[in-house]
């Protein structure tokens, strides 16, 4: 197919991610692409993947169903995207249409903003080059024999793929069981020139990509195309089952990235870490361990069973966090020890302090959450309630059952409801 060039490209990648619908099975005020897994919107895998790839030079997100909601937040996370906006929600070739004037680079890989699960190395193995000249454009298949509403990779009788049929309209024909993932390839300019030629489908009144390739096929270019044995991968994002099935694959993806940098994880399946956490090596997770987004934990640390670790804690090296312990917004120095159902809220507690069992910092005044400083070696009975703002110095020690209101000098020894001085003894360090 000769193709008259309108735009001089450049030589690289350029991706465009879709991202414009509104994603109605969802049933939310959300726009799809931002409902979350794993302490991250949907898309943000999806750009996390491209960016990874080092032959795509430039992104670009296709805005539409509250576009303003979704470019911020991307731009949290990802700040060198291009966003376009699709005017018109009429269909994924028109979204498409709406980027090809900001497309730089001779070559385009198309996306799904509501598909997190593909990973960095097929869109590499995508963009590894065309085997013949005559090629223009590759699909990414998979083989899934269990229901699904994915579009069918139809092929000629020399096996090239020829087009991609929806499964209601092959209702009643034998078809194989191969795919469309939603993810191509192709020479841009060629991709240009076959977009004006889409027509409207009857039906829907959408323009959809999916047609382009029977459009390719019939002007003699051919049509390549990557299948992956990991059907997971292609697998979107269409309604709340889809999420949960989403979430679960992508757990035991970032589960099993830890165990492969040295975190003993003691069961997988029931530890529960999102995106974007840090545990150090030699550090044992036992099941039922909650972490979410942003804690940073050190070292030879031990966490669980039963705990929620929450945004904004920072854990340091060797630390013992037990059962059924919650900790928010506090930074757990080296060497504590926690070890039986506590709250540690808005807390800063220094190295080789002892919380006894049952401790519950009262960080919530009705108004304001106010801080806590735990100075080293101090000594936290069972069942204290430390009401903040308020400080324990260094070697202090509260009694069991006390009610703490007031800072407590070094040294000193408080028990009662409230805490008054007992005694005080002699610190070192």
């Amino acid at each position: 197919m000769k193709v008259k060039r309108i735009n001089s490209y450049k030589e690289g990648v350029s991706a465009v991610v879709l991202a414009a619908g509104k994603g109605r099975r969802m049933k939310s005020d959300l726009p799809k692409v931002l409902h979350q897994i794993k302490g991250k919107p949907i898309i943000y895998y999806v750009l996390k993947e491209l960016t990874a790839v080092k032959k795509v030079k430039q992104i670009i997100v296709v805005l539409g169903h509250q576009s303003s909601q979704v470019r911020e937040a991307v731009l949290s996370d990802f700040k060198g995207v291009e966003f376009v906006l699709q005017t018109e929600l009429s269909g994924t070739a028109s979204a498409v249409k709406s980027a090809q004037k900001r497309i730089r680079y001779n070559k385009v890989i198309v996306a799904c903003g509501d598909a997190p699960l593909v990973k960095s190395k097929t869109f590499s193995a995508m963009l590894s080059g065309f085997k013949s000249r005559k090629s223009k454009a590759r699909v990414l298949t998979a083989c899934i024999d269990s229901k699904n509403e994915l579009g069918v990779i139809i092929r000629d009788d020399k096996n090239a793929v020829c087009r991609i049929s929806e499964r209601a309209v092959l209702a009643g024909k034998t078809v194989n069981n191969e795919v469309n993932s939603g993810v191509y390839f192709f020479d841009t300019a060629t991709l240009v020139d076959c977009l004006s030629r889409i027509s409207v489908n009857s039906v829907t009144k959408e323009y959809f990509l999916t047609d382009v390739i029977e459009i390719f096929y019939n002007h003699g270019a051919s049509i390549e195309s990557l299948k992956i044995k990991d059907y997971r991968q292609i697998l979107g994002i269409n309604d709340r089952v889809d999420l949960s099935a989403g979430e679960k694959i992508m757990q035991l993806r970032i589960n099993q990235s830890f165990m492969e940098k040295g975190v003993t994880i003691i069961d997988p399946q029931t530890t529960f870490i999102e995106e974007g956490a840090k545990i150090g090596v030699n550090s044992i997770i036992y099941p039922f361990t909650f972490i979410e987004k942003g804690v940073i934990i050190g070292r030879n640390c031990s966490l669980g069973p039963f705990i929620h670790v929450r945004v904004g804690t920072k854990i340091k090296d060797f630390a013992q966090l037990g059962n059924f312990l919650e900790i928010s917004r506090s930074i757990i120095g080296n060497g504590v020890k926690a070890k039986h159902f506590s709250y540690l809220g808005d807390a800063e507690i220094e190295e080789n302090v002892n919380i006894g069992a049952g401790t519950v910092i009262a960080n919530f005044d009705g108004k304001n959450k106010n801080k806590t400083v735990i100075e080293k070696n101090a000594f936290i009975g069972s069942n204290t309630v430390l009401v903040a703002p308020l400080k324990v110095c260094q070697g202090a020690m509260t009694g069991a059952g006390s009610v703490v209101t007031k800072d407590v000098n070094a040294g000193e020894v408080v028990l009662g409801v409230p805490a008054r001085v007992y005694k005080r003894v002699k610190t070192s360090g």
